[in-house]
């Protein structure tokens, strides 16, 4: 079961999401991105049986304090039904990149 269902063809509307990181104890709070110097976030999002992104562009940062972000549909980004994995892939200013983990389902389903 995927954690998330979007209609093929679709752009609309955001995709909005809250990071949250785990600290050293395991524990997992909500990612202030500016007090941790993130420069940009892309989200990425690919056919789980697939390497090629279908999806792999800049993301928007609603609020970094708190962790939100969103990200909108290119108009062919949701056109083939199916299961993919999707992530965020969050760029620091110091030149350092970071993967969200685990990673998040979305199935497409036809229109």
């Amino acid at each position: 079961m995927s954690d998330l269902t979007l209609v093929q063809g679709n752009t609309g509307p955001p995709l909005k999401s809250t990071l949250r990181k785990k600290l050293d104890d395991g524990t997992s709070v909500i990612w202030n991105l500016t007090l941790d110097g993130v420069d940009f976030i892309k989200f990425q999002m690919r056919p789980v049986d697939g390497k090629r992104y279908n999806a792999n562009s800049n993301a928007t940062i609603l609020d970094g304090t708190i962790g939100k972000v969103s990200y909108v549909f290119g108009v062919n980004e949701l056109d083939t039904p199916g299961e993919y994995i999707a992530q965020w892939e969050i760029h620091f200013l110091d030149g350092k990149v970071q993967t969200t983990d685990p990673a998040n389902t979305i199935t497409i389903r036809r229109s």
